[in-house]
């Protein structure tokens, strides 16, 4: 009995050791990089040429340069890695440049069922960079919608100057631009907002139902002061969503701030090929992304992986800082 019990443990750490050695083969196969070479992501009905576009690809490729200077780009191991340009919807009364969006795949190894050497190369995971998306709305910048027609959308109140050109919203949410032009956003005033709420219950159609969010409308906007009607905003509760403070009821940082864009952040002397804006996600909570990337590697899928998460823990500032040579250009 206890031979057998020797043998089947034995058994085990061979095995274990097989599969330890089986992914660090793996994780150590060197992978390729590649750009998918897009020239139609932006319409010529928005005012953007052919040549405009590809001016702009041009840009796109120095920035993808840029970002493969990371430790994890610059040497892929573990995975095949490729830059996709997406459309983005980008409302053109607010914008001025080509916007894109720059998804980075993580496409990792793994071993099929007939053990062959394989990569995901459909949906793999990916991270993007968002250029001359001044307006955040589905750029994967952390806000809400408060008014699509009037392009006003929410802000974190945590905002932190790194240097001149770069902000970071809520730890996470980073904006390149250029600090010697005007603000790239600004706040929606409380009265604009509740302009902006009432425009909105105005689509209602049933009337009763219309009737019950109009009078609640008006005892919240009868609320408000007639001075804080040129306050900044915030996107509080109510039927409005409108407040003239971040905080309620004892409780500060609660509500975001409703912004809007300034179109004169613009430089219109600029090609609009040129990136004037950029936009990106990275948590600085690096503790937080080791224990994500360690938990990943406990519970690895085929064809997932944890490059990712390895890449996510690897971006840090001086990543960003590299990217802001490329605002204006």
């Amino acid at each position: 009995m206890r031979i057998s019990l020797t043998i089947i443990l034995l058994t085990w750490v061979l095995l274990a050791a097989a599969q330890t050695l089986k992914d660090e083969e793996l994780k150590n196969k060197t992978g390729t990089f590649e750009i998918l070479n897009r020239t139609d992501y932006a319409r010529s009905e928005d005012g953007f040429s052919k040549a405009i576009v590809t001016a702009n690809f041009n840009r796109i490729t120095e920035l993808v340069n840029i970002v493969r200077k990371n430790p994890v780009l610059a040497d892929i191991k573990g995975f095949n890695g490729r830059a996709r340009i997406y459309t983005v919807l980008s409302d053109t009364k607010f914008g001025y440049g080509v916007p894109a969006r720059i998804s980075f795949e993580f496409s990792s190894f793994f071993k099929n069922k007939k053990g062959e050497v394989v990569f995901n190369s459909i949906e793999p995971p990916s991270w993007s960079v968002y250029i001359n998306m001044v307006n955040p709305l589905g750029s994967g910048f952390s806000s809400d919608l408060f008014n699509r027609e009037r392009c006003y959308f929410t802000v974190p109140l945590n905002k932190k100057t790194i240097q001149p050109g770069i902000d970071i919203y809520g730890d996470e949410c980073i904006v390149l631009y250029d600090p010697l032009r005007p603000d790239y956003w600004i706040p929606v005033s409380v009265g604009e907002a509740f302009d902006a709420a009432k425009s909105e219950l105005n689509k209602e159609k049933d009337p009763v139902a219309s009737a019950y969010l109009k009078q609640y409308y008006d005892q919240e906007y009868g609320d408000i002061a007639a001075e804080d009607l040129e306050k900044a905003a915030y996107f509080g509760g109510g039927i409005s969503r409108v407040s003239v403070a971040p905080g309620f009821e004892g409780q500060d940082s609660l509500f975001p701030r409703i912004m809007k864009v300034n179109p004169a952040y613009w430089n219109m002397n600029l090609p609009k090929s040129a990136i004037q804006f950029i936009t990106l996600r990275s948590i600085q909570n690096k503790d937080y992304l080791n224990r994500k990337f360690e938990e990943c590697q406990k519970t690895i899928d085929s064809g997932s992986g944890c490059d990712l998460a390895r890449f996510e823990y690897s971006f840090n500032l001086d990543d960003v800082r590299r990217l802001l040579p490329l605002i204006g250009k």
